[in-house]
């Protein structure tokens, strides 16, 4: 299947449509959003700014699909390479190693620590 195409429209006018739909779409990309500075409690970051450098939200808008694309990429990586052995360094269920190895002889290892984010409460 082949697409038709204007010979006036250019890839950057393209690309331009595409990434202003995009930022549109993504009400929640406040950092972005021009807006009156507040009284500075850290810095040069009013309350405002102080709490947007801690929400993973305002600076990855799309990370629901990014969360999707990599849960999908593990279930593919663990279905190649089998589960992980879990091993723990804390008290709490979250302060666990992934420990992925392979059958291969003197093989890398690759192990996954298990964190968090920053939260703002």
């Amino acid at each position: 299947m082949t697409m038709q195409h204007d010979d006036s429209t250019t890839r950057g006018a393209v690309l331009a449509a595409a990434a202003g739909t995009a930022v549109a779409a993504s009400a929640p990309a406040r950092a972005q959003q021009p807006r009156a500075k507040g009284p500075l409690v850290w810095l040069d970051m009013d309350q405002q700014a102080l709490d947007d450098a801690y929400d993973q939200i305002v600076y990855a808008p799309n990370r629901e699909q990014v969360t999707k694309r990599r849960i999908a990429n593990s279930a593919r990586a663990r279905a190649a390479i089998g589960a992980p052995a879990r091993v723990a360094y804390g008290a709490t269920e979250i302060e666990k190693l992934d420990i992925y190895r392979t059958s291969q002889a003197n093989a890398p290892v690759n192990i996954f620590v298990h964190g968090g984010a920053w939260l703002v409460r």
